[in-house]
């Protein structure tokens, strides 16, 4: 069964700010990372609090902390974070509006921000409504990618 995704279309500045919104999100977690390090913090609400006050100081919308948490637990036992990497959002953060817009958190706010659209299917809904997605950068283009069916990955 092939993945469901949606491939976003940008303009100059929301492409900018996407991107500069995942890097500022991989600095957050990677000072979480060494201070949960540094303070022999594995999980749970205390490691929590860390990633909150990393995403804080770097001016993180509260959107992410849940995302954050999961990533920083996760790298603990794996390496730091490139530059741009993907980030779970859950279906709250996500906001459909019909099938070819979707309006996601950002370093500087909510962005409403168009997303391809294919006629053929008919659908008034996005097939990725309702669902936790991967918002994905990769070969210079983002992408939402149902998180569900990249767990595994």
């Amino acid at each position: 069964m092939p993945t469901t995704s949606a491939r976003l279309i940008p303009d100059g500045d929301q492409h900018a700010l996407l991107a500069a919104t995942l890097e500022r999100l991989n600095k957050a977690c990677n000072a979480a990372r060494v201070r949960a390090l540094d303070e022999g913090v594995r999980s749970g609400a205390p490691l929590r609090a860390i990633v909150k006050e990393e995403l804080e100081r770097f001016k993180m919308p509260a959107a992410y902390n849940a995302p954050g948490a999961q990533r920083v637990e996760a790298s603990l036992t794996r390496q730091k974070f490139g530059t741009y990497q993907s980030v779970t959002l859950p279906p709250s953060a996500v906001k459909w509006s019909g099938t070819d817009r979707v309006s996601l958190p950002t370093s500087s706010g909510r962005r409403t921000i168009r997303v391809y659209q294919d006629r053929s299917r008919g659908e008034l809904r996005h097939p990725l409504d309702g669902r936790a997605v991967n918002l994905v950068f990769r070969n210079g283009e983002f992408e939402l990618v149902d998180a569900a069916a990249t767990d595994d990955e």
